[in-house]
Order: C-alpha cells, then structure tokens, then sequence
C-alpha cells in the first residue's frame, strides 16, 4: 500500500489506484463501510459521527463561549478553541455531501479504466502512474500537516498539566476530579484526532479527483496532437482514432459532470468560512497568544489555506488544460486528411472551445484568484478590527 506513495513498484498503477487512501480513509472514520461490515463497525461508526459531525459543532463554538463567559478558560484559550470551532461548522454539510457522494464517485472507475486502456506508450503509462502515485500522496499530506497542527496544539498543554482543548462537555468539570480531568483529556484528543482525520478526506478528494482528470486532458491533447502523423496508417485508421479521441473526450465531460457538484457543495462551504477563521487566527496570534500558542496558531493559518489552495490550484490548472485542446486540434495534421475527417474535426473543434471551469454552487469560480481574494478579505477584517483597537483593548 505503501508503494502508492513512495511511487515504487506501481508499473501497473492505473488513475483509479489515486483514490486508494481516500476511499480507505472513509472507511476508518465510518462513512465507507466495507463488504463484510458487521455490527461492530456501524457501532464504531455511529460513536465517531455522532462525536465528530454532530455534536463537536455545538461543543467547539457554543462550549466555548459558555466557558469563556464563566470566566473558565482564559481568552487565548477561547480563540484557539473558536478558530478551530468555526472550521467545524461546516464539517456536518461537507461529510453529507462526501457520504451521499460514494457511491457516484465509485461509479467513475469504470470510465477510467476504459479510458486508461487506451494508453500503452510508455510516456502515457507513466503519466497515469503518476497521476495514481500524486493522488495518494496528496491524501497523505493533507493528513500529516493536520496532525503537525494537532501535534503543536495538544503538547503544550499537555506538558503544563492542562487539557489539550477543553471542549465543552456536558456534566464534566475538569477541575472538579482526576476522572473528570482524564475524560476531558481523552474526549479532547478524540475528538480532535477525528475531526482532523474527517476534514483531511474532504479537503482532499477534491484536489484527487481533479488532478486525475486533468492528467486525462493531458492525455488527450497528446493523442489530438499526434493525429495524422503516422504515416503507417491509413485514412480510415486516423479517421477512427479521431472518433475515439472526440468519445475521450465526451467521457471526459461526463466524469466532471458527476464530480463539479460535489466539490461545488463542498467548496462553497469552506469558501463561506475561511475568512472569518482566517481573521480570528491572525487576532489571536497578533494580540494574545504566547509563542507556543503563536507557533500551533501559525500552523492552524497554514492549514486552513491548505484547505483550499490545491484544490483551487488544480481546477486552475485542469481549466489550462483543457484550453490546450482547440490548439492541439487546429495543429493536428487534419489538411491531409479526407473530407469525412475534417467535419468531425470541425464538429470536435467546436466542442473544445467550450471552457471548463468549476463554480461553486455557481457563484464563484473554483480557481486561484478566488482562494487569494478571499485570503486578502480575510487580511481586511484583521486590520477593520486592529484599527478599532478591539485587541488591544482586550489584552489591557
């Protein structure tokens, strides 16, 4: 399994093996069960969810108001509490929408396997190798610069004889016993281990499942490309090559189709929402945090941009991608070609000039200059709030 990130031994690796570590994630957090799925695994997956989707958004925001109002934890605490709870919010619609979602992204792999079976030069191997190796790889690096983030937040604490977040937890008093302490540290470390592990899978799948359709747009431009140049075949050959790439790339259209709505829900979500934890993290590393705090604050910052940025850069890029295919068509070597060649050619020119660009629920575009503007409106906030003088004030 290991072989799927370091890129050794995937010779045979084809675009649905990147989607390996997403789909076994999804079966550790409980929204994936496997085929022989007993009574223990739906237990195991109603505690995770019941903990994780819908009790930590109330716990992670509300709780930590309460606390904060009784004067039970101290400001930093609250902020670092509320940067974290105001990513929760949207955890509950981002886990419906990838839960419902399954079973139509399962519904991709054969399409792709059709279409990998069209490639057998050994540039084209390797690139859909790549595209496997990239896609795991991608779910890991989500998965472990969340849990640097969890390291940095939950050891500090721990060192000082402190629990890790002190979420709210109903009837439970850590000051009051060493039982209640130790459940307050368990359930933190819990729940946060969790509510990581879910957000690494839903931030992640997008990036996955886009960069693997763009490597098909890859693909495809290369075999438009290359249209008419081989001088081995004939009229009729080129001409079914050509009706292959134009049924590629009707394919191609149809595995977007299925997969831009569910990355516009889940887009749309975070899109909604990272301004303001953007902001409350630069408050509380700005205004009040201790260099501990600062350095878990800065990774959380990062993390947070984390969510977005590739899957933002990617659409960017599958967007490039897909604007290269008019051109490869118009250089392909279509004048030698008979007159049945050329109107499909004309009818696959027109198709391709259509732009693909994912939108989120249709109000933003899904790119580059969106992820920026919203870091930059996050910036905006921060500095509307430090010229009021809020942190100041409050630190006083």
């Amino acid at each position: 399994m290991f072989e799927l990130v370091t890129g050794r031994g995937t010779g045979n690796a084809t675009s649905k093996d990147a989607f390996v570590y997403f789909f076994k994630g999804c079966t550790i957090v409980g929204i994936s069960p496997p085929k022989n799925a007993g009574p223990l695994y739906y237990m195991w997956s109603f505690i995770v969810n019941l903990i994780c989707i819908i009790t930590s958004p109330i716990t992670g925001t509300v709780g930590f108001v309460i606390k904060y109002l009784q004067d039970i934890i101290t400001t930093v605490q609250f902020l670092s509490g509320l940067q974290a709870g105001l990513n929760l919010i949207g955890i509950p619609v981002k886990c419906a929408t990838v839960t419902f979602a399954l079973k139509r992204l399962r519904g991709m792999e054969p399409t792709l396997a059709i279409m990998d079976a069209r490639y057998t030069r050994p540039e084209d191997v390797a690139l859909i190798r790549n595209a496997a190796v990239m896609g795991n790889r991608l779910v890991l690096f989500f998965g472990t610069s969340y849990f640097l983030y969890m390291l940095f937040t939950v050891l500090p604490p721990l060192i000082n004889g402190n629990p890790p977040l002190s979420v709210w937890i109903p009837f439970v008093d850590e000051n009051q016993s060493t039982l209640h302490f130790c459940v307050q540290i368990f359930y933190d470390l819990f729940i946060m281990f969790f509510v990581l592990f879910h957000q690494a899978l839903y931030d992640s799948y997008g990036a996955v499942y886009i960069y693997v359709i763009s490597t098909h747009f890859q693909l495809l431009v290369r075999r438009v490309g290359n249209l008419g140049t081989d001088a081995t075949k004939s009229k009729d050959d080129n001409m079914k090559e050509l009706v292959d790439c134009v049924v590629t790339h009707q394919q191609i259209l149809e595995l977007l189709a299925t997969i831009e709505p569910v990355i516009s829900t889940t887009m749309f979500t975070q899109f909604l929402i990272i301004s303001s934890i953007l902001c409350v993290t630069m408050v509380n590393m700005f205004f009040f945090a201790d260099r501990s705090t600062q350095l878990a604050s800065t990774l959380y910052f990062l993390c947070v941009l984390l969510q977005t940025s590739p899957c933002c850069y990617f659409a960017t890029e599958l967007k490039a991608d897909s604007e290269k295919l008019p051109l490869a068509i118009f250089h392909c070597n279509w004048v030698e070609q008979d007159q049945r060649f050329r109107k499909v050619i004309i009818y696959f020119m027109h198709h391709a000039q259509m732009s693909v660009e994912l939108m989120a629920m249709k109000l933003f575009p899904i790119n580059v200059g969106t992820n920026i503007s919203l870091a930059k409106f996050s910036f905006t906030l921060f500095t509307f709030i430090k010229e009021m003088g809020i942190g100041q004030e409050a630190t006083n």
